[in-house]
């Protein structure tokens, strides 16, 4: 689902997923350049690998080192490639060959030729712009997003190194930094009856807690019982004094494994799922409390509840957004609104819920709406300055350095 949100296939509003309107266009009309347009516009080496193809067929371990080399990535194996080939191959654009050689189609050159694309060895990739034959049906132009991002950059590496058996140092590190990603304090150990990952979440004396963290590899792709000491586990949970203790793996499998993770007091976590809590906290940052959520349960990790405070989070958000909507729209000639009078247009929120927003709308540090509960509120100033100032709050708070 991140995946489709983040290619503007799906929209999430309070919690709800809807179409995106391209995305009905494309289902409607089964026109299969919509879709690898959107991706194209958020995905670097989509529509450049389509246009090295053109130049001459490529295998899949020739377009990896292309990509390497000429478009400045750092894969360490080819899956991102195979990712790529799989949504062309699948939209009818490329093709292989009896050597196995991948090419390009007779379709792929008609729609290569409506897309721009990044040159080789550029220093940036600016969105690309999707144009039509026919001027009266363009092709969806999307909000321009980030190529890449922290959040996707570890998720990646979370996913790619935790079958990487040959060196379980990377992923010891990738979930190190994960965690810290979270917000945890994190250190990487590892040396010989230490845990791999030490977690501090500092939230005063009575509510600090501290995680101990074992990271496993498997070349297979699936964990299992028998790669796991659970006394070792145990041990270095009492040798750090911490409150938990947490399995990180790729698709841990088996009842054997999940029962004994029960026994051991240990939460099973799979790197798969780490990975989209870092995706997940790049579009809703929960506090080091939530993630406590996490180690609730010993076995499977169970991340329902987290998952809901992640949609109520954002429902906030939306609420906050169209609270900032309504009060442009009729400012005049009605002017100030109480929370009352917004909940007739916003029903599906409280009055209590719409207050709490305005509230934090009009205190000092975010400045966007001013007023009162009994007068009512107008906005203060353009949504932009206040998204400005929250910009140069986060900063400050991030300084290391008080006071600069």
């Amino acid at each position: 689902m991140s995946f489709l949100l983040s290619m503007d296939l799906l929209h999430q509003e309070a919690g709800r997923c809807r179409l995106g309107c391209w995305t009905r266009r494309w289902l409607d009309n089964d026109d299969a350049g919509i879709v690898i347009a959107l991706i194209h516009s958020r995905v670097r080496f989509i529509g450049e690998m389509l246009a090295e193809i053109q130049k001459t067929p490529q295998s899949t371990s020739e377009l990896h080192s292309i990509a390497n080399a000429a478009y400045g990535f750092n894969w360490a194996k080819d899956k991102q490639v195979s990712n790529r080939r799989g949504w062309l191959q699948s939209a009818g654009f490329i093709d292989a060959d009896s050597d196995k050689k991948l090419t390009i189609t007779e379709a792929g050159r008609a729609f290569l030729t409506r897309l721009q694309v990044a040159p080789a060895l550029a220093s940036s990739v600016t969105t690309p712009e999707p144009i039509t034959d026919s001027p009266s049906e363009p092709l969806p132009r999307p909000v321009p997003v980030p190529d890449s991002s922290p959040a996707e950059d570890l998720a990646t590496e979370i996913e790619e190194s935790s079958i990487d058996s040959q060196d379980p140092r990377r992923f010891e590190r990738a979930v190190r930094d994960a965690f810290a990603y979270l917000g945890f304090r994190a250190e990487l150990l590892g040396a010989s009856g230490k845990t791999d990952v030490l977690l501090m979440a500092p939230l005063g004396q009575s509510d600090s807690y501290k995680v101990t963290v074992d990271a496993k590899t498997t070349a297979s792709g699936h964990l299992s019982d028998l790669q796991v000491d659970w006394a070792t586990l145990v041990e270095h949970r009492t040798n750090e004094a911490a409150d938990y203790s947490l399995l990180v793996g790729p698709d841990p499998k088996g009842a054997r494994l999940f029962n004994r993770a029960v026994d051991h007091r240990v939460t099973v976590l799979p790197a798969n799922r780490l990975a989209e809590l870092c995706r997940s906290h790049a579009r809703t940052p929960l506090g080091l409390a939530d993630y406590r959520l996490i180690l609730a349960t010993h076995g499977e990790s169970d991340l329902t509840e987290l998952n809901r405070r992640a949609e109520n989070s954002e429902r906030l958000r939306v609420l906050a957004a169209d609270v900032c909507q309504l009060l442009a729209d009729r400012w005049d000639p009605f002017g100030y609104h109480t929370a009352r009078e917004l909940w007739m247009f916003l029903p599906r929120a409280n009055k209590d819920l719409i207050q709490s927003v305005l509230d934090t709308l009009a205190s000092p540090l975010v400045g966007a709406i001013q007023g009162n509960p009994e007068k009512g509120y107008v906005l203060a100033t353009d949504p932009k300055v206040a998204q400005l100032r929250l910009t140069l709050l986060g900063e400050q708070l991030a300084s290391p350095e008080p006071g600069r």
